[in-house]
């Protein structure tokens, strides 16, 4: 086979992020705003990060399938030649070794594709007894959510990895959202075509997540008694890992079309990937005779903003082409889809002022009919709307009714916020003790540890920090306790039922008449351009401020890591106190909050609800 001189090659990413990034490396006249140009094909900065991060937990994850009987670890090869490694894949293919880590395989030239899975696992033999191979990803994240309808997905536990071992899951299916790895799985599995090593039978790839399953029994129906896997959702519970087998020809991920009567239809992951990495294919190839002169082959795609432009190396170039009134760079809360942007801009729409100024009633019937793919697209687009006229009005904050917002109080008033740790372990119970005499009158109470918890030393500071509030509750029946959004309420109830402890049961039996949700007053009442978060409300309405400069849930977690394993006794007091304040800030935030929100637009209710 003769090789193309300058051949159009993507990896497994291409199909599954920004097009633009394709046109742009292709395109040779440009280079990296700031940086030289790399030469060959350009590793994404996705496939870098898979790389780098998280590799202790895939390390763990390959280590055990390294010890399945005559697997084969080519990690040992790692610092090779490429094509050394490549070459040991193929002796092992035709060897028919069962399972090959880190394989390395042939450049697809005919299908502009190049990459390698994971691991390699062995599934049917093909016509003539050679054998057939599966690609296996391991990522580090959960692949899998509960589910009520059992028979959606099969998986093999990791110390019997192989298909022939697979049991169907009781009650879980692939977790929404999980599309892109599909795909992902899809180009491998091409690769494997196009080299002629692939599975008998239809397309079949297997994905290893974080979640954990456990060995059960089907209890009801024609399987009652079958083996069967169970989701484990209980932090610290038993179970494995276990490779999830996915259909590549199975019709499951949801897309647009324009001959479907409902305006959208099933397509399966190799069908996607088959239309999206095409697609990018002659993105690329224009591309790249643009770069040679050719005067018809202009940008076939035009930048619109989606979340990986915040790391992307190319942004300094798409930023002044899309400009800073675009809407999908301004909206950033419940923001368009690329299909949704893409149609308003075919119709002539696209800043924020052509939008906040658009006549919908003659938009709409226009506009639907090409983006029913999307439940409720008419409420997106209003919303879009009416957030392109708040910016356009340099308005963060608006309200949505008239009116007074009625809101229980009374005369002591506790304000409630947990921090938890990376590993959802909370650490941190705190909360302002005020009253209707003014909320800057109050004070703070913590119950926390800066160490490790298992599951007892977590229930010990929860049973801490709900003694203390079920004996002020009880001392003063009609106190009200007031939070932001169900995060504390979903996560007690959680602790309650795993440890069975009777404290934190009566704090939930007491808390049922006494909690009041914030959130559901705002949310009936306001809309944010930037949302309605603590952070964004408190601070738009009633001018809070935290003291940190970078307050934020994920960067708790990192002041919680610090504080808590740090080597110098300095810097974990500095990280202790650094959360202790953020919490705090965060509880005053809600006081002011529900101050502001009496003040402003309401009423207090000294009614007790028993």
């Amino acid at each position: 086979m003769s090789l193309p001189p300058h051949p159009v090659l993507l990896d497994s990413y291409a199909a599954i992020r920004c097009p633009v990034k394709v046109q742009n490396h292709f395109d040779t006249s440009l280079s990296l705003p700031g940086d030289t140009a790399m030469a060959g094909v350009r590793i994404s900065s996705e496939l870098q990060a898979d790389r780098f991060s998280h590799r202790e937990q895939i390390d763990r994850v390959l280590a055990r399938l390294a010890t399945v009987p005559s697997a084969l670890d080519l990690r040992l090869l790692d610092g090779e030649d490429l094509m050394v490694i490549q070459e040991a894949t193929r002796d092992a293919v035709t060897g028919g070794v069962p399972l090959i880590i880190a394989p390395r395989l042939p450049i697809d030239y005919e299908g502009h594709r190049w990459g390698s899975p994971t691991v390699l696992i062995r599934g049917a033999d093909g016509a003539g007894g050679h054998p057939g191979y599966l690609p296996l990803q391991v990522k580090a994240k959960r692949m899998l959510e509960r589910h009520s309808r059992p028979h959606q997905l099969a998986a093999s536990p990791l110390g019997t990895p192989f298909p022939r071992d697979a049991l169907d899951l009781a009650d879980a299916q692939l977790r929404t959202g999980r599309e892109n790895d599909q795909l992902q799985l899809a180009h491998f599995w091409r690769l494997l075509e196009a080299a002629g090593w692939q599975s008998a039978g239809d397309p079949l790839a297997g994905i290893i997540g974080s979640d954990i399953v456990r060995r059960t029994f089907f209890t009801e129906g024609s399987q009652a008694g079958v083996p069967a896997l169970g989701l484990v959702t209980n932090t610290g519970s038993a179970g494995t890992l276990a490779i999830s087998w996915v259909q590549l020809t199975r019709k499951q991920i949801r897309t647009f079309s324009r001959t479907a009567a409902s305006g959208w239809k099933l397509r399966s992951p190799i069908e996607r990937y088959d239309h999206e990495h095409g697609f990018r294919v002659s993105v690329a190839k224009a591309a790249r005779l643009r770069s040679q002169g050719e005067s018809d082959a202009g940008p076939v795609v035009r930048p619109i903003y989606v979340r990986e432009c915040n790391s992307c190396q190319w942004w300094a170039r798409c930023a002044p082409i899309m400009g800073t009134d675009d809407l999908s760079v301004r909206i950033d809360k419940s923001p368009l889809d690329v299909r949704e942007i893409s149609v308003l801009r075919s119709m002539g729409i696209q800043s924020i002022h052509d939008l906040a100024t658009a006549d919908l009633e003659v938009l709409l019937p226009r506009y639907l009919p090409e983006v029913r793919h999307r439940d409720h697209a008419r409420e997106r687009l209003l919303l879009a709307a009416r957030r392109a006229g708040m910016i356009s009005r340099g308005v963060e904050l608006e309200r949505t009714t008239t009116g007074a917002i009625r809101l229980p109080g009374a005369g002591i008033e506790i304000d409630w916020d947990i921090e938890t740790s990376a590993d959802d372990r909370i650490y941190l119970w705190g909360f302002w003790v005020s009253g209707l005499d003014g909320w800057q009158q109050g004070h703070y109470r913590w119950f926390g540890e800066f160490n490790d918890l298992d599951d007892q030393d977590e229930t010990r500071i929860a049973v801490r920090a709900m003694s203390w509030l079920t004996e002020v509750l009880h001392e003063n029946p009609d106190a009200k306790v007031y939070h932001y959004s169900d995060y504390e309420m979903v996560h007690l109830n959680k602790l309650a039922k795993r440890s069975g402890d009777t404290v934190l049961a009566e704090a939930l039996r007491l808390l049922k008449s006494a909690h009041v949700d914030l959130f559901t007053a705002v949310k009936k009442n306001f809309v944010g351009v930037h949302g309605l978060g603590l952070k964004k409300v408190a601070h738009s309405g009633a001018g809070f401020s935290w003291r940190d400069d970078s307050p934020g849930g994920l960067n708790s977690q990192s002041w919680f890591a610090e504080a808590a394993h740090a080597a110098d006794a300095q810097i974990r007091a500095h990280a202790q106190q650094r959360v202790l304040d953020y919490n705090e800030d965060d509880v005053r935030a809600t006081a002011a909050l529900r101050s502001w929100l009496r003040s402003e637009h309401g009423s207090v209710e000294l009614t007790a609800e028993h």
